[in-house]
């Protein structure tokens, strides 16, 4: 498993990075995981949902940019994230969905567990999730989400897109609910509970070179109007 450097973008920069991890990584053949941070607060939001649903709850100085994978509504102003990019022969891409999460949100509680956080896994969905504001998605937590044992409040989730090129799952941690992580251990433990999980040793590389077309296109399609607000 490749583990690329943590590397902070805007929110356009970091979506076009997750598509071209799927669709253009030089070696496709690899496993790649990619933590990634923000500079700049942005919210993303599910590739099948509509842009005027959150374009009127988001304020409008705040950038929204729709990600290719499924969900709802997220704020990235105090979460972690990473993403993570499995070739089509892997067996977990030929696996059903559910298992994706919950293979890689068990490594996630095991590195959590470690530090005595107190964390579990969601076997069932808690409630419905009707839209409400623009943290409905962080609210709600669904099979193999993780939540605070104590109240229920969701701590990680993750949303997923399969495509000939392979699996892409992103998905984010509420540092606020965890205030005693200590990040540094976390982002060492992370990579090699999820290369022990998906039998693929984790190996720290460079982060890759796209070809510029590839590279260009995917930021401007995700800058775009067309894309971002195609529904």
């Amino acid at each position: 498993m490749d583990v690329l450097p943590r590397e902070s973008c805007t929110a356009v920069a970091n979506m076009a990075n997750n598509c071209l991890l799927l669709e253009h990584y030089p070696q496709q053949d690899r496993i790649r995981y990619r933590p990634f941070a923000w500079s700049e607060h942005a919210y993303t939001f599910g590739v099948s949902q509509k842009w005027t649903t959150y374009r009127e709850v988001v304020p409008h100085h705040i950038h929204l940019v729709r990600r290719c994978t499924g969900g709802g509504l997220v704020s990235h102003l105090e979460d972690w994230t990473f993403a993570i990019a499995i070739p089509a022969e892997h067996e977990l891409y030929k696996a059903d969905t559910n298992l994706a999460y919950a293979v890689v949100h068990q490594a996630l509680l095991e590195c959590l567990l470690n530090q005595k956080l107190p964390v579990e896994l969601v076997l069932h969905p808690l409630s419905p999730r009707p839209f409400k504001a623009p943290d409905q998605c962080e609210a709600h937590a669904e099979p193999h989400d993780l939540v605070l044992k104590s109240d229920g409040r969701k701590v990680a989730g993750a949303a997923q897109r399969r495509t000939k090129h392979g699996l892409l799952l992103e998905g984010y941690i509420s540092r606020p609910l965890l205030a005693g992580c200590n990040w540094n251990k976390f982002e060492e433990d992370f990579p090699r509970a999820l290369g022990k999980a998906l039998n693929s040793p984790p190996v720290v590389v460079k982060s890759p070179i796209y070809d510029q077309s590839d590279h260009e296109g995917m930021w401007a399609k995700f800058n775009s109007s067309a894309w971002n607000q195609r529904l």
